[in-house]
């Protein structure tokens, strides 16, 4: 019987992970680690089979007891608590059939913007997680104070778990976890629209993410532990174990938005301008301002008012491409179109207002 250990299943990413591997798979076993005895409950009305652990990410020996139980282990809950990613590796040390999967962020590419205190700006830099993989790992190196998560998995190397590393870049769409189902940077974003009846970016607004629905994104978690499960061999683990997850475009499907097309025909990156103009039509057209165009910059300081650490979440280049999953996994992020998802976004956000 495959047994997973979860944390975050009551965050955005963790919780949509919960769902989706539920619903594939209702055969895996699934421990969660949950701080909160309310938010368990909720877990557990949704999803009756998960056996809660009601612990934090404090209580190392806890999380390494857990590890050791399992089969798989996915680090939703944070990409900065060293101390749980110390214990996960503990508690799966010398075993090579173990494996243990890490969310972290696309912000992994955002070094030169932030070294150079530069945002809003464009950057030639496409990093394809199959084609330029080594780069991929010497960016980590080369910032070991700020991915300290990042290196650490690396440097587990092959005489432990099998490990992977998944880089999000903007996630979108209202999720289907049972506690928190929304993200962070469209809905703020959104957010800011509504009360400023205005639709903002940083600077020129010129750099340039991915985006992935959550499904999508929780659907590459299933493959990782499918390919697990399954123990087919292919470069997916340890030093290959490095997966974008941005879903790409197809040509035309933003109407009346400038779009910015690389060389891939079936991957574009877009600016962040161009997500203000997407917010701004839709906000439009459901009556909320008073133009589709109503778009203006804002700097720095207003960025991090609208969504904290916004001068990178909203001002840096994260175009790292996902050609590993897609070709190697088989993952295919086809779900629901970015346009709509953020005019259910703006619907909700203007609920809560």
């Amino acid at each position: 019987m495959t047994q997973i250990f979860l944390t975050g299943a009551t965050g955005y990413i963790g919780g949509e992970v919960l769902h989706a591997l539920q619903h594939a798979h209702p055969d895996y076993e699934v421990a969660a680690l949950i701080r909160d005895k309310e938010k368990a409950s909720k877990v557990l009305a949704a999803f009756p089979t998960v056996r809660v652990v009601l612990a934090d990410l404090d209580n190392v020996d806890i999380i390494e007891e857990e590890s050791r139980k399992a089969n798989i282990v996915i680090h939703a809950a944070s990409n900065k608590h060293i101390a749980s990613v110390k214990a996960i590796a503990n508690g799966l040390a010398g075993r090579q059939n173990a494996h243990y999967i890490q969310v972290t962020g696309a912000s992994v590419l955002a070094g030169p913007e932030v070294d150079n205190n530069s945002y809003g700006e464009p950057s030639d830099q496409i990093i394809d997680d199959l084609d330029n993989a080594a780069d991929l790992r010497d960016i980590i190196r080369a910032y070991k104070d700020r991915r300290v998560v990042d290196n650490y998995i690396l440097d587990l190397g092959s005489s432990g778990p099998k490990t992977a590393i998944i880089f999000p870049p903007i996630i979108f769409g209202i999720g289907k976890g049972p506690v928190k189902q929304r993200s962070v940077q469209v809905p703020s974003l959104a957010r800011a629209t509504l009360l400023q009846r205005v639709s903002l970016y940083l600077g020129r607004g010129l750099s340039r993410w991915g985006i992935v629905h959550v499904s999508e994104l929780a659907d590459l978690f299933v493959k990782l532990a499918e390919n697990a499960v399954n123990a087919t061999p292919s470069p997916i683990w340890n030093e290959n174990g490095l997966f974008f997850a941005e879903k790409g475009f197809e040509v035309g499907s933003w109407p009346n938005v400038s779009q910015l097309i690389h060389a891939d025909p079936f991957s574009f990156f877009q600016s962040f301008k161009d997500v203000a103009s997407v917010i701004a039509k839709e906000a439009h057209s459901l009556g909320y301002i008073d133009s589709p165009d109503s778009v203006k910059s804002m700097n720095l300081e207003e960025s991090n008012v609208v969504i904290p650490n916004g001068s990178v979440f909203l001002g840096t280049n994260g175009q790292g491409r996902a050609s590993r999953a897609k070709k190697l996994l088989g993952w295919q992020p086809d779900g629901e179109s970015f346009q709509n998802a953020v005019r259910e976004t703006i619907i909700a956000e203007a609920a809560q207002l």
